[in-house]
């Protein structure tokens, strides 16, 4: 079961976040049908983004939005306090020549240019939006780039995914290291070195590697203790009562000419694919709703 910790690392100098993926990216690509690039691409954001919500409480959420001119065009991730997450890819289909390296090739799929956007939701009044252009397309280097800039924070961030050769998850995982205030420059040296020397990621994971395995790797010779442990889990929020919702934005002009033209609407969920019918007697009640509404 897919698992992610926070903890301390040294003496309350570094905050780090953790987690072990591999099943929920799984889950992600089975539901998407994501070829191994946009596994990677998408898996990677989902891991990040399960990440920022441990941070997070109440009915708080955080969202992780990519729109690149590469072929991928679009990612989409939300995480939440309990460890939901979901998301979507535009052009689940894209799957390039690997790097030179032999690695999933994410930056090419994303191209040179873009936006990250990361929007937070506090559960009350406007969520808070902040915004970089893209750097390296490789997702959690944009994500660390994003901290320093937007969010005045440093940050180590990784985040990988390892695809086997018929598509299907090996190892996913990721973390977020964050210096808190009053760390020295020599305790950043330290950990800046043992993540340099950390395998790869995903590799480690596919070869059993826990989140306590990995946080100990990060923490080498400055200690680290876990403050809490949650469960992962790739989880839509959809309903039908949401859908009908978005039929009702659409208003009376398009919900008339669903009902002359179609019979009926069919309300797809991108996160989760599944499909909401409604009939036009449904749709009959949705306007009458809106020409109540309106008197």
């Amino acid at each position: 079961m897919d698992r992610a910790i926070r903890a301390l690392i040294g003496e309350g100098e570094f905050t780090a976040f953790v987690a072990v993926t591999k099943e929920l990216v799984e889950e992600s690509r089975l539901i998407h049908g994501t070829f191994p690039t946009a596994t990677a691409a998408l898996g990677r954001t989902l891991t990040l983004v399960g990440l920022m919500g441990l941070n997070l409480k109440g009915r708080e959420k955080v969202s992780i939005q990519i729109l690149s001119e590469g072929p991928i065009r679009e990612i989409y991730a939300q995480g939440d306090p309990e460890g939901n997450v979901r998301g979507f890819i535009r052009w689940p289909d894209v799957d390039l020549p690997p790097t030179s390296d032999g690695k999933l090739n994410v930056e090419g799929a994303l191209g040179g240019r873009g936006m990250l956007y990361v929007l937070r939701d506090f559960g009350y009044g406007q969520p808070y939006m902040g915004m970089i252009p893209l750097k390296t397309g490789g997702i959690a280097t944009d994500l660390a780039y994003y901290f320093t800039i937007s969010e005045g924070i440093p940050s180590a961030v990784a985040a990988g995914v390892l695809v086997g050769k018929d598509g299907e998850v090996l190892g996913a995982g990721g973390f977020i290291v964050q210096p808190l205030p009053g760390t020295t420059e020599n305790r950043v040296q330290v950990l800046e070195e043992n993540i340099k020397r950390m395998p790869q990621i995903s590799r480690q994971v596919a070869e059993g590697a826990t989140p306590e395995d990995i946080l100990h790797m990060i923490s080498r010779d400055l200690g680290a203790v876990v403050l809490v442990h949650k469960q992962l889990q790739y989880r839509c929020s959809c309903s039908r009562e949401r859908a009908e919702r978005a039929l009702l934005s659409l208003g009376e002009a398009e919900l008339i000419d669903m009902i002359d033209r179609d019979g009926g609407a069919e309300v797809k969920c991108e996160f989760c694919g599944r499909k909401y019918l409604f009939s036009s007697a449904d749709l009959e009640l949705i306007l009458t709703r809106i020409k109540t509404k309106e008197n």
